[in-house]
């Protein structure tokens, strides 16, 4: 299933940190990996479980954040991000938009250098690119915020048709964790980076939520203090 959008009816204003982060992916690949030809930046851009254990080249866990493999690669996370991204950036506000983005993709990328040192060998040294971890932050929190959005998938590849969320991003994450049980780079790919992005956002999102509830409780109680309700005034008269 391919998203190829989703139900901005609730999305609030324009979203710029999600167009920012766009930009700048693409900048990466096109000016410093010369569309992903250019081996040698990518590599230096790139994040290695064994350097990172070690307290080397700290830096690239946010580099490889912004680094890609390919065209496939790019055009998938930045397409996931776009359809995604603006609904909770909206929702959030583009402080803590920015912060659940980096930081989701960090936590992700320790948790995958974690397994691939425990398991050691050569899987220690296979190089970490992408904003898969940081984009499953975004797709948890939308998830959480979002949860009775319709999303348009091509079924099959081909077919426009609307499905909920819960069916597109649970069928995404079921995928995942087939993944990451075939092997933690299974076909290359860093599975458990995308479920520790996905799991630290979704705990964060959950407590956004219950706060965002509650804060918006106490501002109708204190609405209905006031006199007021919705944007209308009630005038109470006494018989």
């Amino acid at each position: 299933m391919i998203p190829i959008g989703d139900d901005n009816s609730l999305r609030r204003g324009p979203a710029p940190v999600t167009w920012i982060l766009i930009a700048i992916n693409a900048a990466v690949f096109i000016f410093l990996q010369g569309f992903g030809s250019n081996e040698n930046a990518t590599l230096a851009l790139a994040a290695f479980p064994s350097e990172i254990a070690a307290g080397r080249r700290l830096l690239t866990i946010l580099t490889s954040q912004f680094t890609h493999a390919g065209f496939g690669h790019i055009i998938g996370n930045m397409l996931f991000l776009a359809i995604f991204g603006d609904n909770v950036e909206c929702r959030i506000g583009r402080i803590k938009y920015l912060a659940l983005y980096l930081i989701s993709g960090t936590l992700g990328m320790l948790l995958q250098t974690f397994a691939a040192v425990m398991v050691g060998g050569a899987v220690a040294e296979v190089p970490m690119v992408g904003a898969s971890a940081a984009i499953s932050g975004v797709l948890a929190a939308y998830l959480v915020l979002f949860p009775g959005n319709r999303v348009t998938v091509l079924l099959f590849n081909f077919i426009p048709t609307a499905l909920s969320a819960w069916i597109v991003i649970g069928f995404w994450f079921i995928l995942q964790l087939s993944g990451m049980f075939a092997g933690i780079t299974a076909g290359g790919t860093a599975y458990l980076a995308h479920i520790g992005g996905f799991i630290s956002a979704w705990i964060w999102s959950r407590r956004y939520k219950t706060i965002e509830a509650e804060r918006l409780r106490q501002e109708r109680l204190e609405r209905l203090r006031r006199g007021d309700s919705g944007g209308v005034r009630w005038w109470v008269i006494d018989d």
